[in-house]
């Protein structure tokens, strides 16, 4: 297994642990009726098993001799450093922001980050992700999410 390999799937799997333990400060509910928590729980889940999957596989390419897909130029750890800063300050002003502009936001800069789409895609994508988002948590299944600044 190669060294990056398993510090990848280490830290990931370390985000996933954290994220999942942080979860339990908040209500996790149920499936019918979830909890703030409930969210933060399961991404902290799927980060867990993702990570168990890089880790397994890495194993498994190094047994073959095949090199694991990981960025192996300084531009694409920029690439992952800025979108895992992007989610970090998605997480930080999301109560504060509110929803609505902080998926906004983390949409456009995400896209923007990776690159070759014009800013019209860029805009159009956030713009009807977020309503999107809204129509299915907000109007359809009624769990508020923070309105924030914008008070919507």
């Amino acid at each position: 297994m190669k060294h990056r390999d398993l510090i990848s799937g280490v830290f990931w799997l370390a985000i996933g642990m954290i994220l999942s333990i942080w979860s339990s400060g908040y209500e996790i509910g149920s499936l019918v009726q979830p909890g703030p928590g409930f969210l933060p729980l399961g991404l902290g889940i799927l980060l867990i098993l993702l990570s168990l999957i890089v880790l397994l596989e890495a194993k498994k390419s190094s047994a073959t001799g095949q090199a694991a897909s990981l960025p192996s130029t300084a531009g694409g750890w920029k690439r992952v450093a800025y979108t895992v800063l992007v989610l970090i300050l998605t997480a930080s002003f999301y109560e504060k922001a509110g929803y609505l502009l902080t998926f906004f936001l983390l949409m456009m800069l995400l896209m923007a980050g990776a690159g070759g789409q014009s800013w019209k895609r860029i805009l159009l994508v956030a713009l009807f992700s977020t309503l999107g988002v809204h129509l299915v948590f907000v109007l359809l299944l009624g769990q508020p999410l923070p309105r924030g600044i914008l008070r919507l």
